[in-house]
């Protein structure tokens, strides 16, 4: 069973108290749903993919681990690529997403990227992303290279070598226009296709600060085919760091990330994924530590994209749409140059970060009271909602806008655009420890932020928020007669039911019931207007583990007993004819409960029922 906030099923699905808000998304409640199951026809889309190799071609400093012995890369483990896909017609005003097996993206290539497509393609920088998938065996690319100069627990004043920062300069310089002619071989390539959208899950993020704390686990993928049905293209998400390696290894690799497009490249030939990061600031792999834990990761992701690709997942009849923001992040102190001088004295990065402060100073510089922040919102046909956010962002922003606007309708990527620090949450920075505190003198940072970027954040992407994605969601079921629809059906929302059993709860951010065992229930109050014999339909998710669980649907002595087949996760969601049943006119009393009582385990969860009268 999934709550706003727990998930204690079984094993394989969550701990308890591990939050893992994301649903599959496949069908939103209602008639736009249903009408799915009877239609055919699918708007297709422009689009087209691309790739390219980045794996640097000579000695470089790698990223990621400042504690590595080794400052440059003696060999290759696994390449690194990047990715790109358009979407959209010329008259659609397209949109482009890159991801790159990097520890970060800084603003100065993104920037340099955005500028060249809008002047030579026509393309609004609000409509083009740069993810990064913050592997820590990838080149330094300029994102923490303040901080190269600590070795063996020490810090020291020097520059970095001349040949170092040759190599460092000439890579980016070749990857920036490896990325402006990636993004135009996408555009070239595009063609009529068909784009739909879903969630999965997986299961091995762990959150590094608190045992059993809070993760996503959603596995939200974009697929994009043919008009033939075959796959093209594959883009995902998963809130988990790239640090399943660690820095003892002095070979350039793109870590899980890396590892799972290859799979799922080799098992879909002709198939270009690619995988962008979530909220994964406070997420570390588990197990970690081996290249064997890299194919078990890599291998997860690629099984559950699987399952994805079979499952019923929802059309996309138009290309995204959506709208860029800068906004500013306070520090919560400026230190004055007498604290600096003070501070000096630390031996840890704390004492860095001051003598490269006092350096700023003398130069006539100042030192900055906040960090400039993009963050874009982009509207995929009023279905799903897609927010990129900049920097190393902590779960609990993802949760809280899942919970605002809805975990079967929102994907949220980090590492975008821009890596300027850890975006710490309210929760986080009352906490203390890295993420907020020591990690901002590792990203030059004076302090860390204040309590309120967390509502400055938020507020800020629901600023931006497409009015479609704003309806006020149910907090809880109550049970309400239900009525009948414009076209003769009725909708038996879990919001609209009452319950009974120790176990069974409404979850408002997914709409739906989290099921625990065979002895809860489900109760509508129906007003049915004709007599007849309706078709029923169900809307419900189970993992493959507790798949085929009976299920029964009754009213009054009529029933219809059937079994919960799989739907390839908890978070991907099926809709399916279960059986008819003869129904009088008025009000009418319909319970949905287990089949069986001795049954162990969870049942399903449950979105809602819906009656058709029958052809």
């Amino acid at each position: 069973m999934r709550s706003a906030f727990i998930i204690s099923l079984t094993p394989k699905r969550a701990p308890v108290l591990c939050i893992a808000l994301a649903w599959a998304g496949m069908l939103m409640p209602g008639a736009a749903a249903f009408s799915q199951l009877k239609t055919s026809g699918q708007v297709n889309i422009e689009a087209g993919a691309a790739s390219a190799d980045i794996t640097p071609r000579f000695p470089i400093r790698m990223a990621g681990y400042a504690a590595r012995l080794s400052t440059d890369a003696d060999s290759v483990l696994q390449p690194i690529a990047a990715k790109a896909l358009a979407l959209g017609s010329d008259e659609q005003h397209p949109t482009v997403m890159i991801t790159v097996d990097l520890v970060g993206i800084p603003w100065r290539i993104t920037k340099n990227v955005t500028d060249f497509l809008s002047k030579e393609k026509g393309i609004d920088p609000a409509q083009v992303a740069i993810y990064a998938s913050h592997t820590h065996g990838g080149p330094e690319v300029g994102n923490l290279i303040n901080i190269l100069q600590y070795r063996n627990g020490h810090f020291t004043d020097s520059l970095l070598a001349l040949k170092q920062l040759i190599e460092i300069t000439r890579y980016t310089e070749q990857l920036t226009q490896k990325l402006k002619d990636l993004a135009v071989a996408a555009l070239n390539n595009r063609k009529p296709s068909l784009v739909s959208w879903g969630q999965g899950q997986a299961q091995f993020a762990n959150n590094r600060r608190t045992k059993d704390g809070p993760v996503d686990l959603a596995l939200p993928i974009l697929k994009i085919t043919d008009l033939n049905g075959a796959l093209k293209t594959v883009f995902l998400n998963y809130a988990c760091h790239g640090t399943t390696m660690g820095g003892e290894e002095h070979k350039i690799h793109g870590d899980w990330i890396a590892e799972a497009h290859r799979l799922i490249e080799a098992r879909h030939p002709g198939t270009t994924a690619l995988i962008a990061l979530g909220c994964a600031g406070d997420a570390n792999p588990a197990p970690r530590g081996s290249w064997e834990n890299v194919q078990q990761h890599g291998k997860e992701i690629a099984d559950n994209v699987d399952k994805l690709l079979t499952a019923q997942l929802q059309p996309i009849n138009t290309p995204p749409s959506g709208s860029m923001k800068w906004i500013k992040l306070p520090f919560s102190k400026v230190p004055t140059a007498t604290e600096l001088m003070e501070w000096t004295k630390d031996e840890t990065v704390k004492g860095y970060y001051a003598r490269l402060a006092l350096e700023r100073l003398e130069r006539g510089e100042a030192i900055p009271s906040a960090v400039d922040y993009p963050f874009q919102v982009w509207d995929f046909d009023h279905k799903m909602a897609m927010v990129n956010l900049a920097g190393e962002v902590v779960v609990d922003y993802s949760l809280r806008l899942k919970d605002l606007y809805g975990a079967e309708r929102l994907w949220v990527n980090a590492y975008s655009n821009d890596v300027p620090s850890y975006i710490a949450s309210r929760r986080v920075i009352g906490e203390g420890g890295y993420e907020p505190e020591s990690s901002m003198y590792w990203y030059n940072k004076p302090s860390p932020f204040v309590p309120e970027v967390e509502d400055i954040i938020v507020n800020a992407v629901g600023g931006l928020m497409p009015a479609s994605f704003k309806d006020k969601r149910p907090s809880g079921n109550h049970q309400e007669l239900v009525q009948k629809e414009a076209d003769g059906s009725y909708r038996l929302s879990s919001w609209l039911a009452g319950t009974e059993g120790n176990r069974i709860k409404y979850m408002p951010e997914w709409k739906a019931f989290g099921w625990f065992d065979a002895k809860d229930k489900a109760i509508w109050n129906v007003d049915i207007a004709k007599a007849g014999r309706y078709d029923v339909y169900l809307d419900w998710s189970v993992s493959d583990a507790n798949a085929g669980k009976s299920f029964e649907v009754a009213a009054g002595n009529k029933k219809i007993k059937s079994k919960a087949d799989k739907t390839g996760s908890w978070f991907t969601y099926r809709t399916k004819k279960a059986g008819s049943i003869q129904l009088p006119q008025g009000k009418t009393t319909i319970e949905l409960k287990s089949g069986n009582a001795t049954e162990q385990g969870s049942m399903f969860d449950l979105r809602e029922l819906r009656l058709v009268p029958a052809k």
